[in-house]
């Protein structure tokens, strides 16, 4: 199926298909998406919280101190931690999203048994597809480093945030781990689905999603392009909506008191809910048919291969 006509289908199967949305929703959430409806209701440190978080001595002449590596430590860590957690969530909702995907007896042959070991083997391909955005921000972290250290030590401006101060310095490296990522993020959607759909060992349904990649770039990028888009209006919305409805709620904490504030408070709480579950909704759906959407094309893609399914394993 090309990939116009499985992004059609796959609307269609994710409207029909509600009950797909909570488990679409809890595998992006896991995988990151979680950051998108915290961001809007988070205050960014500012240059003099994070000067006293580091410590005006942490860096010194000789390097940084013990202190600062510890931290350092802890935080690579914890962030680990919570990588493989949510990897490990998000490839059981991608298991489960995939098979569901697959039952549509319209797409061929039924999902095989599930093999031993597929949740494992799923969430090594999803780490290994990391690869590309960790070589690319391990090349540009010197100057990401660089930049930081000089907009903490001479800021170019103390209104925006620092993140935002350090990409806009350094567009071209911001851009290239954007760029990793997604091929990353492809990559490692299409070897899943070879893992899950045909049964592909890790080795041979990393390979075989690669070929796919560069095989069928004419229509992958195509595809993936519509699915970046779609992702944009969908969680830009749903990001202004939560700061906007955010700001009501803040200004009622802070405004006045009495029967009035109670008033404006329970409003606000109450808007500030409605756009937090409208965000999760649309993300579901998102999620839904962006995941139903690469299914039906690797499913048809397969069907009109040929050969033994270890053959059509490897593509």
């Amino acid at each position: 199926m090309d990939g116009w006509r499985s992004a059609w289908t796959a609307a269609g199967r994710a409207l029909a298909g509600l009950g797909l949305w909570p488990v679409a929703l809890a595998g992006f959430l896991a995988r990151g998406g979680i950051v998108v409806f915290v961001l809007p209701v988070i205050v960014p440190p500012s240059l003099v919280g994070l000067a006293t978080f580091i410590g005006p001595a942490s860096i010194t002449p000789d390097g940084p101190t013990p202190g600062l590596l510890l931290r350092i430590a802890l935080a690579i860590a914890l962030f680990s931690a919570v990588l493989l957690a949510g990897t490990i969530v998000g490839a059981a909702a991608e298991i489960a999203l995939i098979g569901a995907g697959r039952s549509d007896p319209g797409l061929g042959d039924p999902l095989p048994p599930a093999a031993s070991g597929l949740l494992r083997r799923v969430v090594a391909i999803r780490l290994i597809s990391l690869l590309p955005v960790a070589i690319v921000f391990g090349i540009g972290v010197q100057r990401l480093g660089q930049i930081a250290y000089l907009e903490l030590t001479l800021p170019t401006d103390l209104v925006t945030p620092i993140a935002i101060r350090v990409a806009a310095r350094a567009p071209e490296v911001v851009g290239a781990i954007l760029l990793a990522w997604l091929v990353g993020e492809t990559w490692g959607g299409l070897a899943t689905r070879l893992a899950v759909l045909w049964a592909a060992g890790l080795a041979r349904a990393l390979g075989g999603g690669l070929n796919l990649l560069l095989r069928r770039i004419v229509v992958v990028v195509p595809l993936l392009a519509l699915s970046v888009l779609g992702a944009v209006v969908v969680l830009g919305l749903a990001i202004g909506l939560i700061a906007w409805s955010w700001g009501f709620v803040r200004d009622a904490l802070l405004g006045g008191t009495g029967f009035s504030g109670v008033l404006a408070m329970a409003g606000s709480t109450l808007l500030f809910v409605t756009c937090w579950v409208a965000g999760l909704t649309g993300a579901a759906a998102l999620a839904t048919w962006r995941g139903l959407t690469w299914t039906l094309f690797l499913g048809e893609d397969h069907r009109g291969s040929g050969g033994t399914r270890p053959e059509r394993a490897t593509l």
